[in-house]
């Protein structure tokens, strides 16, 4: 086996930075975009809550503004790019599938609304002191 002397670390770790860059800009831009799309479809669903006087109206609300100002926060390295270079950078092989993202952002938005429910409808039920195990 020979020798490999064209190895050079500084361009592996170019092409490692330049992927990750990649990575961060578009996979994460694509989900942000796609959680945003669920965000609002909770928030329509809270304020049509809300405009019949229904409970959970207002915590749904609250998950469309909270899942919102996520979803922005991560999606400003892609904003970014597609103001810049006027398109998002290349990650090679990657496809995006909808459905995927739409499932993994629906089960984000059914546990932040129980929790938000959760908080709204009990409150201070966290502040107890409640005894421990042991029975201290």
């Amino acid at each position: 086996m020979e020798p490999s002397s064209t190895f050079s670390f500084q361009q592996t770790v170019d092409a490692v930075m330049q992927a990750l860059g990649a990575i961060v800009c578009h996979v994460v831009f694509d989900a942000g975009l796609h959680g945003l799309f669920m965000a609002l479809i909770v928030g329509a669903i809270g304020y049509a809550c809300h405009l019949r006087g229904a409970k959970q109206g207002k915590p749904l609300l609250n998950v469309c503004k909270k899942l919102s100002i996520f979803c922005l926060a991560i999606m400003i390295p892609g904003f970014i790019s597609l103001i810049t270079t006027h398109s998002l950078p290349p990650v090679g092989v990657y496809n995006i599938h909808s459905i995927g993202f739409i499932c993994f952002w629906s089960l984000i938005c059914l546990h932040i609304s129980a929790e938000e429910m959760n908080h709204q409808f009990f409150p201070g039920s966290g502040d107890r002191n409640e005894p421990d195990l042991q029975g201290n």
